[in-house]
């Protein structure tokens, strides 16, 4: 263990366990069950933030894991997670699905085929449409609107840029709200770890009851909803 490391206020909430090596750190802890939520949970409420906002979502209404089951300990890995939402007036019908890949696992060929020559990024999204497609390349990249041709007149809205470390200092000091609220970050989690709770009954589409905060089709999901303080750490009204 390094010199000068407090293992025990290092895992806070969580049951005591030994300290292993090149397990936790530096950044891999994310993956560990007790400790992070995967990279759903890691970069989903960064991708999927655009989508959840521009289509104005809300709770899912059923989740669903198709790739490989976390274990004990560990996350999964190349996940395809099938989210359905309730529709929105910002999209057709009255549902709409999202579906979530990470790790290995890649959009089937015919969604990939609707980018034509355009290059498919690292992160990001594809939004299907009843007019086109939009590619959202994650982190600094502008959105590209297709088929090229169809929107090549069309105009972008130009978005002030901001300092979320300085809006936060604003909010705190009463100037002003963040840009992620917690009335929205707050459904937006919900939706994220609801796919984390998925890979844990692979195979398995999970209907959820955003009101009661429980699956309810599999009672031995919603177990893992909430979380078992360790004596000592408890916070009064969550643990």
């Amino acid at each position: 263990m390094p010199a000068g490391f407090n293992w025990d206020l290092w895992l806070g909430v969580c049951a005591p366990r030994p300290f292993i090596a090149g397990y936790y750190h530096p950044g891999i802890w994310r993956d560990r069950i007790d400790f992070g939520t995967g990279s759903l949970g890691d970069m989903g409420c960064h991708i999927f933030d655009p989508i959840f906002e521009g289509l104005a979502l809300g709770s899912p209404i059923s989740v669903r894991s198709e790739g490989t089951a976390a274990n004990r300990w560990n996350w999964a890995v190349d996940e395809t997670i099938h989210y359905v939402f309730p529709g929105t007036p910002y999209t057709d019908g009255p549902t709409v699905k999202f579906t979530w890949y990470d790790g290995d696992a890649r959009p089937p060929k015919e969604i990939l085929a609707l980018l034509g020559d355009v290059k498919r990024p690292g992160n990001g999204s594809i939004a299907v449409g009843t007019k086109g497609v939009m590619l959202l390349p994650h982190c600094g990249l502008r959105p590209v609107l297709l088929p090229k041709a169809q929107y090549a007149d069309y105009q972008l809205p130009k978005v002030a840029g901001t300092n979320h470390n300085f809006q936060f200092i604003d909010a705190v000091l009463g100037k002003g709200q963040t840009s992620a609220p917690f009335d929205y970050s707050g459904p937006l989690t919900e939706a994220v770890l609801l796919g984390a709770l998925a890979t844990r009954f692979s195979k398995t589409t999970l209907q959820w009851d955003s009101a009661a905060l429980e699956v309810k089709n599999l009672p031995e999901a919603s177990r893992y909803i909430r979380r078992e303080y360790r004596k000592g750490w408890e916070v009064k009204g969550i643990s």
